[in-house]
């Protein structure tokens, strides 16, 4: 090599590996970049592929641990999710005190709702009341592993929240209602939902399904779309949000009560004092004028006429009962009271049983020395049976007013045994076994689990076979009174007959 002035250069030593490593380092350079360039399309494309779920807005990297996809569908573990949106959750059914983990219920501070596996049905209660709704889902509550699992339509219904799934983008995006009330509230000067209490969660619950309680100046009330547009005009001094039907019951400022629908329709004229939806199903209306109760369907035809002074039972004294529906017993029965005397009609308004009646159920003291241990009982759901009361002596009728035992008995009640019902009765003296006895004398050719497997779950969440046989204990008394069932069954007839 010849520099400019003609004479030889060779380059130095250093300077050669300088130019090596300089071009070394620009291929390096080279390959980092496109390295690079290749990971972050790789942690593009991997962040694609994974689940992200956000919860009111934050991101939560927890839930997708526990939730299944399974043919594009998302399967919620009801106790585990319960956490992740502010509920409690526990095993069995409310107040059934039993760890059966096919049944499950969660609970906020306004409301509860249970899961029972194999059922499409989830039931919900106000807490503090005995006012049940229930909703079907599509897909029952399966198992898996040991664990309840629901849709994420059954997720939405009991846990009050929205619940939306990209498939494309891999996204899930939940709201919780105390979140929606918030940014609603904040957003619509004239809403009327702020505040947690009770009397006001049926009406933050018609978020979900685009509609708000709204208030004017004049403190009257309306409803209007979740964009703003008018559905019911603020001229009402109250409304009040039916979830299971998405109706309103309205009352106008003279003070009558009747039933809007979700788009504005008169459904019920408002003309009673006091309205409340007993049934969805059935479409029926418990009503109220001048303090007397009757019951109209959604149409606004009579079923049962206005002339009684209470309508349906008290729930709370039949706990081991588990009744769904006070005002509809095995989905048929509407109990009604005329002064002092009790009768029967089902939901056509035919009547089942005339008003002839002392009272309707068995309290557990009645006749019977062993309270301690004893249940109160209303239903015998293995026939579904009815338990009625007469000149101070007590039988039992089935749902469609039939005779299943003779008005003759100085008691019924169950005893509950590792969360199985055994039902009882006292004639004579003499306890007997009452499925027993109806099997043998009564309905020899019906089992009772025949029978049961028609029972509406409405009304009872005990779906355990009652135990067929006399309960057997160690002493030799309760093998007495077996064998007294069977020798004082004729005079047992005999008596109902002369009834």
């Amino acid at each position: 090599m010849n520099d400019l002035i003609g004479n030889n250069y060779q380059p130095s030593n250093d300077q050669v590996k300088a130019k090596r490593w300089m071009k070394i380092i620009g291929i390096i350079l080279v390959l980092l970049f496109f390295i690079c360039i290749g990971l972050v399309v790789f942690m593009y494309y991997w962040d694609s592929t994974q689940l992200k779920i956000t919860i009111d807005g934050k991101a939560n990297t927890k839930l997708k641990d526990i939730l299944l996809i399974q043919e594009d569908k998302i399967y919620v573990p009801i106790r585990s999710f319960a956490q992740f949106v502010g509920y409690e959750s526990y095993s069995g059914d409310y107040k059934q005190y039993a760890e059966d983990n096919t049944k499950c219920y969660v609970q906020c501070t306004n409301e509860l709702a249970s899961f029972t596996m194999n059922s499409n049905k989830i039931y919900k209660l106000i807490n503090n009341s005995n006012d049940y709704e229930y909703f079907t889902i599509n897909e029952p509550v399966k198992m898996i592993d040991g664990v309840l699992y629901t849709t994420k339509e059954g997720a939405e219904r009991a846990f009050n929240i929205t619940f939306d799934y990209d498939q494309e983008q891999k996204q899930i995006t939940i709201y919780t209602l105390p979140y929606l009330v918030n940014f609603y509230a904040a957003r619509f000067q004239n809403s009327a939902i702020a505040g947690g209490d009770s009397s006001n969660f049926s009406n933050q619950k018609a978020l979900l399904d685009n509609r708000l309680i709204v208030r004017n100046t004049d403190n009257n009330y309306g409803v209007s779309d979740l964009s703003g547009n008018e559905v019911l005009g603020t001229k009402y001094a109250s409304i009040k949000y039916l979830e299971s039907t998405r109706e309103f019951i309205v009352t106008t400022v003279e003070g009558k009560m009747g039933i809007m629908s979700y788009d504005a329709t008169t459904k019920i004229s408002p003309d009673y004092d006091k309205i409340k939806q007993i049934d969805k199903d059935a479409g029926l209306y418990l009503v109220t004028n001048s303090n007397k109760q009757g019951v109209i369907n959604n149409g606004g035809s009579i079923i049962v006429y206005l002339e009684y002074d209470q309508i349906g039972i008290d729930a709370n004294k039949f706990n081991s009962n588990n009744i769904k529906n006070q005002y509809l017993l095995y989905d048929n029965c509407i109990p009604v009271r005329k002064g002092n005397l009790w009768g029967i009609f089902d939901k056509n308004g035919r009547e089942i049983l005339p008003i002839e009646y002392e009272d309707l159920g068995c309290s557990a003291g009645a006749g019977n020395s062993t309270t301690q241990t004893t249940n109160n009982i209303l239903l015998i759901p293995d026939y579904k049976g009815i338990v009625v009361k007469k000149d101070n002596l007590y039988g039992m009728k089935d749902f469609e007013g039939n005779d299943l035992l003779p008005i003759a008995l100085k008691t019924i009640y169950s005893t509950t045994s590792a969360g199985e019902e055994t039902y009882y009765m006292i004639y004579n003296d003499q306890i007997m076994n009452v499925i027993t006895y109806i099997q043998t004398y009564v309905r020899p050719n019906i089992p009772s689990n025949e029978m049961n497997q028609n029972t509406n779950n409405t009304n009872t969440a005990n779906n355990n076979t009652v135990d067929n046989t006399t309960q057997n204990n160690t002493n030799s008394t309760d093998n007495t009174q077996q064998t007294s069932t069977n020798t004082t069954n004729g005079n047992t007839q005999s008596n109902s007959t002369q009834q």
